[in-house]
């Protein structure tokens, strides 16, 4: 049986992204049955946790600048950053196993948008050349992030019960029929060595990164082509990966003095999205939560 319901609340959380777009929902077909209840409470636990349905990252419009001249590219860019002009958003929701009363017992939603405008480049001969062209590429991409929820007894008595945040996966965004990707991410740091092959993989909340403050962390990104342009974004940062020339870039950063979440994110974009002016725009960026701890807290179990 196929269950479907509009969330009013989750239309709302899902245009933070853009100031303008559409959204919608349905829940698909599951093992249980979800109540009027179940429903409502999915969606205000997604409202109530915006940081964790959205991120800030990928549709800022900060201009990041290119400081380094490539031999023979068809053009020489100093500055380039997207406008996002329309999100489309639609959340699919999964209800799990049903308990013995027949409610489901986890919930999985995957929210889905569809993100159209232009991704932009100011070009020149160099930083000092006044004469300048402004090159705008179509951008047509998708966002996919998923998150878990599960139903668990109130504080108040195992007769009742509430549906909670569980987990979280990264963002991925993919242009639409983009063959330029991430193969995978490294992220490193004193204590952390872990490799990232599936930004879609969920995540228990307590199972996010925690890095504490002032910690360097250094990201390797593996890549299927050892020309491509990748980018570390942060709240206030837009930095470049240095390219090992074999595929493979590196960054080292050090998470500010925010204490929270927040996020950092990869982007890959193909050589001639930044370098050719005929070329189409064609971008993979994987978009990670991550907790930044006071150093003298121990890290979660």
């Amino acid at each position: 049986m196929k269950y479907r319901v509009w969330f009013a609340l989750l239309a709302l959380a899902g245009l933070v992204l853009a100031g303008c777009g559409h959204s919608t929902n349905s829940t698909q077909a599951s093992t249980a049955a979800p109540t009027g209840s179940d429903q409502a409470q999915v969606a205000g636990v997604l409202a109530d946790n915006p940081d964790y349905v959205n991120e800030d990252l990928y549709a800022s419009q900060i201009a990041q600048s290119y400081d380094e001249t490539v031999g023979a590219a068809a053009i020489n860019p100093l500055r380039f950053w997207r406008a996002i002009t329309d999100v489309q958003t639609t959340f699919d929701t999964q209800f799990g196993p049903a308990d013995s009363s027949g409610r489901p017992t986890s919930a999985l939603v995957t929210i889905h948008r569809h993100l159209t405008g232009t991704f932009n480049i100011v070009a020149g001969a160099s930083a000092m050349d006044t004469s300048r062209a402004l090159i705008q590429k179509p951008l047509d991409d998708d966002w996919t992030r998923k998150i878990a929820l599960e139903r668990l007894p109130d504080r108040f008595g195992p007769a009742i019960t509430r549906w909670h945040l569980a987990g979280t996966s990264a963002v991925n965004v993919q242009t639409r029929n983009g063959v330029t990707h991430v193969d995978s991410l490294r992220i490193q740091s004193s204590d952390m060595d872990t490799t990232i092959t599936d930004p879609l993989e969920l995540h228990r909340l307590r199972r996010i990164f925690f890095v504490p403050e002032g910690m360097e962390v250094t990201l390797t990104a593996y890549t299927a082509s050892a020309t491509d342009v990748v980018l570390f974004y942060d709240h206030d940062e837009r930095r470049r990966f240095t390219n090992n020339g074999n595929g493979t870039y590196t960054f080292t950063f050090t998470p500010g003095r925010f204490i929270g979440l927040r996020n950092f994110g990869v982007d890959v974009l193909s050589h001639g999205t930044l370098f050719d002016d005929t070329a189409p725009y064609d971008s993979n960026a994987w978009i990670f939560p991550y907790v930044v701890m006071p150093d003298r807290s121990p890290m979660p179990i």
